[in-house]
């Protein structure tokens, strides 16, 4: 297993996903209520899945999904686990490294990266008694 790797081993549900943009303003990427699954493998694979829906001024829902998968590497010393992206909803990411800061507080994982000048914070959670 890769050093550090054991941390982030398991399943974790999608309990927030946000953008905060420099001035301030946050938009939650995948409405109020996302639902998703991050998984490490002891391996070193991952995969990530996120969707949700946010209502429009007409009523409907405007639907929203991401999902990639690919070898990890750790970098424990940074608190950085990087996401070799293979494969990927959107073509832009396959074939880039998606570098993200992590920190866990018991069970709740707290990754973040910045983006485009804007700070992304995602938030999963897992039930041990599940894994």
């Amino acid at each position: 297993m890769l050093e550090g790797l054991e941390e982030l081993v398991g399943a974790w549900e999608l309990r927030s996903c946000t953008t905060t943009k420099p001035g301030g303003q946050k938009h939650y990427v995948f409405g109020p209520n996302p639902r998703g699954v991050i998984m490490y493998t002891p391996d070193g694979w991952m995969s990530c899945h996120m969707a949700g829906s946010e209502g429009t001024a007409d009523g409907t829902d405007t639907v929203r999904y991401s999902g990639y998968h690919g070898p990890v590497i750790m970098r424990p010393d940074d608190r950085v686990v990087e996401h070799h992206v293979r494969g990927s909803t959107h073509d832009w990411m396959i074939g880039t490294v998606q570098e993200r800061a992590y920190r866990i507080d018991g069970d709740t994982l707290h990754l973040s990266a910045e983006m485009n000048g804007d700070q992304i914070n995602v938030i999963w959670s897992r039930d041990r008694k599940a894994n």
